[in-house]
């Protein structure tokens, strides 16, 4: 069940998982997938990012919806098997939480930009 107050508990474990998942997901990411899966998780979060900023307010309540509704879609994304999807939401959900946290979790949001940047095709922006 969502509990809310858990998307904003500001302690120091909250802001050490985020930026210690943000680069082991990153690793595990370019160690087991090839290229093409990789464009595509990149590409993936790309997007979904740029939708978080568009379609819900830069608030607490904005903030919470969006984490509500991303791991509804990591949920399903697990129950179909969908790497990329998987792990895209993966990426999305940590950006926003770290997004929450402020400048104590700029590392997983810069792990996570670097990402994007390095391995998303810019075509498909």
């Amino acid at each position: 069940m969502f509990n809310p107050l858990k998307l904003f508990d500001s302690t120091a474990r909250e802001i050490k998982r985020l930026n210690r998942d943000a680069p082991n997901i990153r690793e595990y990411a370019l160690q087991c997938f090839g290229a093409d899966v990789v464009r595509g998780i990149a590409n993936a979060t790309r997007q979904h990012l740029e939708r978080v900023h568009a379609h819900y307010p830069g608030n607490r309540e904005g903030w919470k919806q969006a984490v509500a509704d991303y791991e509804r879609h990591h949920r399903e994304a697990r129950g179909n098997r969908d790497d990329v999807a998987l792990t895209a939401f993966t990426f999305v959900l940590i950006y926003i939480r770290a997004e929450v946290q402020g400048e104590a979790c700029r590392s997983a949001r810069d792990v996570i930009e670097r990402f994007v940047d390095e391995h998303a095709d810019p075509a498909e922006a």
